[in-house]
């Protein structure tokens, strides 16, 4: 035997085993490959078969690539091929539309090889997959958008807190000089009937604020053991003359776990459900509350995008057979001063007021809707288990036995002067010798000459020492002396400024005289103790 031929059949052994070898590489590919003759497939991998929806090669074999893939660049691709001397050349990846078999798309990059093929000209295209990628791209853009959200909620709920608590000081000054008119006996009947109207007109301004602090949940938040059947029960005569005679109400108040829930704020969701549903029906309808149990498998997705986690909920659904919500729209409902109300009907807070309260007691808010056929919120708050219920009523604090009136000294702090001489008009009429300062620093030099008073009534929001500061201070050396706090903040706004629950009672401004002498006739029965000597 020749050496020639053993060398050559050592040569093509060798050649056949590296083709097998590139084979199995272009099998084992998780990308699809196709190769493509004059338009014509003429080798497709695994991965391509399982991309195009095939069952077997045989069904892309001998198919137009066109059939596949319809893209701009195979004229580029063959422009390519024409002038393609010995290397290949790699066209950049593109994205296109992978048509399969069974009508569906997909989409893909591909890359272009252009190569000879035993002289032809040919087209070596790779083709992935992009739906993971599109997939994870789109969950980076949803969280890229709910974080510039929540930046821009929090601009604008500090800006809703910070307009809120300017006009509650204004509030508070209209509401306690009308209650020192009020008590004036000498006042005209006339009269009597003016300071009225201003009361209700600073009523309802009030009411504006407290809905942008929920809104922006700077609300006070004082939550308890609720039965959600007996709540909704409770408002059905206010939310009855509410809808007026045109609209009917039924109310089905099923058993329904109880929750840990701020009363008032429960309170204040159904009725801005109600009042939100009423508008919704300006000729007339019908509004069914239904309250109930549901018991989460698995994550769902509440109204402003959020997700609800699994478990058992208390339920308040609220169903009107009014205009309906256009899907246009219906991810705008929750915002801020967002209505479709003409101008001066409407604050636009209703809604976003219902969302801030039920945020931050921990609940969630979901909306069905069809234009023309009313729409359905469906409230869900985390119900207590019976067990929890027990301790949870156990735990609550009995009130304070409240004494009307009283003596001794009390130091308001305030850096709003008609704050100052209001609270001080009341607190005297009431009994009690009052000292003023118009900031901490003058208040600790007034103590400091005059010893500490009985009580200190300070607002919260000064600048400089504020109230939290100037509590801490006089803590240091009095820890019994009372002190309250004068803000319309919550509770999680004291704690953000440093200020502990044992610092202070917190009172909300605007508050009524009543309000003002029992909160600290109940803060002085409390300590047990006598005024620590101001003259």
């Amino acid at each position: 035997m020749k050496a020639g031929g053993v060398t050559g059949r050592r040569r093509s052994r060798a050649r056949t085993a590296r083709d097998s070898r590139y084979q199995q590489l272009v099998e084992l590919s998780p990308d699809g490959i196709l190769v493509h003759d004059g338009g014509t497939i003429v080798v497709a991998n695994r991965a391509a078969v399982r991309l195009a929806g095939a069952s077997s090669r045989a069904q892309l074999i001998g198919q137009p690539i066109n059939n596949f893939l319809d893209p701009p660049w195979l004229k580029a691709i063959q422009t390519q091929l024409t002038d393609l001397v010995s290397q290949p050349d790699f066209a950049p990846p593109v994205r296109d539309t992978l048509h399969r078999l069974d009508g569906t798309e997909l989409q893909v990059t591909v890359r272009a090889v252009a190569f000879m093929d035993r002289g032809r000209p040919s087209a070596h295209l790779i083709v992935r997959d992009m739906t993971e990628r599109l997939a994870e791209e789109a969950a980076a853009r949803a969280v890229e958008a709910r974080l510039r959200e929540a930046q821009r909620m929090e601009s604008v709920g500090a800006l809703a807190g910070g307009v809120a608590h300017e006009v509650n000081n204004m509030m508070q000054v209209i509401l306690a000089f009308s209650d020192l008119l009020l008590g004036n006996a000498h006042l005209q009947e006339d009269c009597v009937r003016d300071v009225h109207e201003i009361i209700r007109a600073a009523d309802r301004a009030a009411a504006v604020t407290q809905q942008l602090l929920a809104f922006s949940r700077r609300a006070v938040h004082r939550p308890r053991v609720v039965e959600l059947a007996a709540a909704v029960r409770d408002a059905e005569p206010m939310i009855r003359l509410l809808l007026g005679e045109d609209r009917q109400l039924v109310v089905a108040a099923n058993a329904a776990p109880h929750v840990w829930v701020d009363p008032g704020q429960l309170q204040q969701v159904v009725i801005n459900l109600a009042l939100n549903a009423r508008d919704a029906m300006p000729a007339g309808g019908s509004l069914v509350l239904t309250t109930g149990e549901r018991d989460l498998v698995g994550a769902h997705t509440a109204a402003d995008g959020g997700v609800i986690p699994p478990g058992r909920y208390a339920t308040l659904q609220v169903q009107d057979t009014g205009a309906g919500i256009e899907p246009s729209i219906q991810a705008q409902i929750f915002e801020p001063f967002f209505t479709t109300k003409p101008v001066g009907q409407g604050t636009g807070l209703g809604l976003a007021a219902v969302h801030g309260v039920l945020t931050q007691n921990g609940s969630f808010i979901t909306v069905a809707s069809t234009p023309g056929e009313g729409a359905t919120f469906t409230v869900l708050l985390p119900g207590l288990p019976p067990e929890r219920t027990v301790e949870r009523r156990a735990s609550r604090r009995p009130r304070d036995t409240v004494a009307q009136g009283g003596g001794g000294t009390i130091l308001v702090v305030d850096d709003e002067p008609a704050v100052r001489t209001s609270a001080a008009r009341i607190l005297e009429r009431s009994g009690f010798h009052v000292l003023l300062a118009c900031a901490g620093a003058d208040a600790l030099e007034l103590i400091e000459r005059q010893g500490p008073p009985r009580l200190v009534l300070t607002d919260l929001m000064m600048p400089n020492i504020g109230g939290a500061e100037l509590a801490r201070r006089l803590k240091e050396r009095w820890p019994e002396l009372p002190v309250i706090f004068m803000s319309g903040y919550s509770a999680e706004e004291l704690h953000r400024r440093g200020v502990r629950e044992a610092d202070g009672e917190l009172l909300l401004k605007p508050f009524t005289l009543t309000e003002l002498v029992a909160s600290v006739s109940a803060a002085l029965a409390g300590t047990g103790r006598r005024e620590p000597g101001v003259a």
